[in-house]
């Protein structure tokens, strides 16, 4: 049986392949990942299963050292790093991406991908991919989309279980157009604001409401300042792991494809441990003190069709875009 567990890096059950390489195969290589977030995070979990397939699909030839929690700078500075080649590798989060690649704003279209089994199955596809290929025009290439946790509603009033309950809430949301898009079309007052100054905020009243994943929920300590939280998983935070283009140009063609390899099968591990950890702290954050209500079919009825102008804007906006909507949709 397979463990799915998320433990903070824990590994997944690892699966090798035909691609599995000897030592005399391949030379001795090290490759340094830096990333924001710190161990805890689910993009800590995929960056370890990543090194943990390696190591055992090259049998040690390559190793993967992995420096986390910002030690090699913060999200912008990661990825400039990897662009400019001063670092090797990178997972950041894919709304950062989307000022340089447009069309990775489809892995957060909502409910665009319907719940994790959904990503799992969209991460690998061959739309996830022809979106991430476009990263090379800026030296990166996207070896795998990871996730960081489906996004809920957490609100310091009444939980938001209604349409009308979304009215002018002062409402945090990431600096994107997208995601002000989104945001309007439901009728808060979206308030874009650094992640770290979020708890503040809803401490302070500056902002009424965050859409946010349960494991940031616990991980930063918001339920300290917000009680209630409304199931509404309208859409993922993925997290792409980045290669320098040059780095990766370099390599053998079997060390290529250990990589790529080894991207591909800790996905579906990855995703389904973030899923696993998800009930987890619907249960821990009940214990302290977090009423969490679920949407119910109707509510997401309506946020649906409040969001479909949405998505068809951006599926309009690039081929890229509305070949990944195409696709989820015939998923469902």
């Amino acid at each position: 049986m397979k463990n799915w567990n998320y433990v903070g890096g824990a590994l997944a059950t690892l699966v090798l392949s035909s691609t599995a390489m000897t030592a005399a195969q391949a030379q001795e290589l090290t490759l340094t990942m830096g990333h924001a977030v710190f161990e805890s995070h689910p993009f800590h979990d995929a960056a370890v299963r990543f090194a943990a397939e390696v190591d055992s699909r090259s049998e040690g030839a390559i190793k993967i050292d992995i420096f986390p929690a910002r030690q090699m700078g913060d999200v912008k500075e990661l990825m400039e790093g990897v662009q400019l080649g001063t670092l090797d590798m990178t997972v950041n989060s894919s709304s950062a991406l989307a000022t340089l690649t447009p069309a990775i704003n489809a892995f957060q279209l909502p409910y665009v991908i319907r719940g994790y089994d959904g990503f799992a199955e969209m991460a690998t596809s061959a739309e996830a991919e022809a979106i991430m290929g476009a990263l090379d025009e800026h030296g990166m290439l996207g070896l795998g989309l990871y996730d960081g946790g489906q996004r809920h509603f957490l609100s310091t009033g009444a939980p938001v279980t209604e349409m009308a309950g979304f009215e002018g809430l002062k409402t945090r949301v990431a600096p994107t157009e997208l995601f002000l898009s989104v945001w309007n079309a439901v009728g808060v007052n979206p308030t874009p604001m650094a992640y770290g100054e979020v708890y503040s905020g809803l401490e302070t009243g500056t902002i009424d409401a965050v859409e946010i994943n349960l494991t940031s929920i616990e991980s930063e300590g918001l339920f300290e300042a917000a009680k209630n939280v409304t199931l509404t998983g309208h859409y993922f935070w993925p997290g792409i792991m980045l290669i320098n283009q040059g780095v990766f140009d370099g390599l053998t063609e079997t060390q290529q494809s250990v990589l790529r390899e080894a991207a591909r099968a800790s996905v579906e591990p990855q995703v389904m441990a973030v899923k696993a950890y998800d009930e987890e702290l619907k249960a821990g954050l009940t214990a302290k003190g977090v009423q969490i209500a679920e949407a119910s079919d109707a509510f997401k009825a309506e946020l649906e069709a409040a969001w479909a102008p949405v998505v068809q804007d951006y599926a309009d906006r690039d081929p890229l875009i509305a070949d990944f909507v195409a696709r989820a949709s015939a998923s469902d």
